[in-house]
């Protein structure tokens, strides 16, 4: 595993409304993913964090790690409906029989819409009750927009620009934690999305933007779609 002091993609980078934004995840959800819910529900639980934050004080700063993670729990939630004592448990397990302190990115989880999976060595493990199962199709377009390195640890995102994910297929706009401090950039370039947008409503149009940056008009579409998806979350 990285060393997580010295890693970047371990380091703090984004506030919970900014993932929740890049996610398109509930703000509220995300909260209790993070910090737990500290008093009682209706049927006595008090739910622990989901997703563990490198520094503990400072459960507000979330790492390009975190930020994996909370789009996996987006996917598995809210595509699957997986339940979340059945993910929690999952994340349990997965921490003690792998190591791996944030399994939902550093794992390849996958999911049958009730129990949690993850891929090793080309075998399917159940996280949950033991068993083998095949990724839907739905999932998967979740998990393709995660970027790993040889290792399996996730080294870009390529968040949806559109808020269907079915309809959304593009990949041209990257999250690297290295990149403009983890935000939404184009592909290739250290142009980010947010600039796009405030020159295009400074005035400028697209015509001159795409031959400004020499990019391709699509491109400077897709940046401006992206960036105005974000400003509208």
């Amino acid at each position: 595993m990285p060393d997580k002091h010295t890693d970047i993609r371990y380091t703090p980078l984004y506030r919970l409304p900014e993932v929740a934004m890049y996610t398109h995840g509930n703000l509220s959800t995300l909260r209790t993913w993070v910090m737990g819910r500290s008093h009682a529900t209706k049927d006595g639980q008090k739910y622990q964090p989901v997703i563990k934050v490198e520094q503990p004080n400072r459960a507000d700063a979330l790492s390009f790690i975190n930020l994996i993670e909370s789009h996996v729990l987006v996917a598995l939630r809210r595509t699957h409906q997986v339940p979340l004592p059945k993910i929690r448990d999952a994340v349990l397990w997965l921490q003690q029989e792998t190591g791996s302190e944030h399994p939902l990115a550093e794992l390849q989880i996958e999911t049958d819409g009730l129990n949690v999976f993850f891929r090793h060595l080309n075998q399917i493990i159940s996280a949950s009750e033991k068993g083998q199962v095949v990724i839907r199709d739905v999932m998967e377009r979740y998990l393709r927009r995660i970027e790993r390195d040889a290792k399996g640890i996730p080294i870009s995102f390529c968040p949806f620009t559109l808020s269907d994910p079915l309809r959304d297929s593009q990949t041209d706009i990257i999250m690297d934690p290295a990149v403009a401090f983890g935000r939404p950039v184009i592909r290739g370039t250290r142009i980010a999305t947010a600039t796009i947008l405030e020159r295009y409503k400074a005035g400028e149009g697209l015509t001159d933007l795409s031959k400004d940056y020499d990019l391709e008009m699509r491109l400077i579409e897709e940046a401006l779609r992206c960036a105005i998806d974000q400003q509208a979350a």
